[in-house]
């Protein structure tokens, strides 16, 4: 079973991809920007972007399984999930999971109303996220410590 991974350098998709390879699946990983992608030997780098569903139809050729990120460039929603997931059933992709971030987009609700098996998954907080606040809270409890 061939399972393919969008998102695949990012924080969350470099982890399911490892997970898929030790698990023994055969792991294929779309990225923008193949020749950067930096993933282990045994994954098929492809190249795709979201935001256009054509260049996916390549990328799922033979594919089982997708998993889904609900954003495109710059974390903006993506408004393609019904070709999305259109090119997906007519590939014979059969099982989808989705990271979604509780609000409901064309990718939730293009997954949700298809034929194909689907699990979304909802994280709350990633602690790889924690550096990003840390100038925020050196100055809020500057801030509080001040008063």
């Amino acid at each position: 079973m061939t399972i393919l991974v969008t998102g695949a350098t990012g924080n969350v998709g470099r982890h399911v991809v490892e997970e898929l390879l030790k698990a023994g699946h055969k792991v294929r990983a779309l990225s923008r920007y193949p020749a950067s992608a930096k993933l282990p030997a045994a994954v098929e780098v492809v190249g795709g972007d979201l935001s256009n569903p054509d260049t996916l139809v390549p990328a799922l050729e033979g594919v089982s399984g997708l998993h889904l990120i609900t954003t495109g460039t710059g974390y903006v929603p993506l408004t393609t999930g019904k070709e999305i997931i259109a090119a997906a059933e007519a590939a014979g992709v059969q099982r989808v999971s989705v990271l979604w971030d509780g609000k409901k987009g064309t990718v939730e609700h293009a997954v949700e109303s298809s034929n194909l098996e689907w699990t979304q998954l909802q994280p709350v907080e990633y602690m790889s996220n924690v550096l990003s606040w840390r100038e925020s809270s050196v100055i809020f409890m500057e801030t509080r410590s001040v008063h």
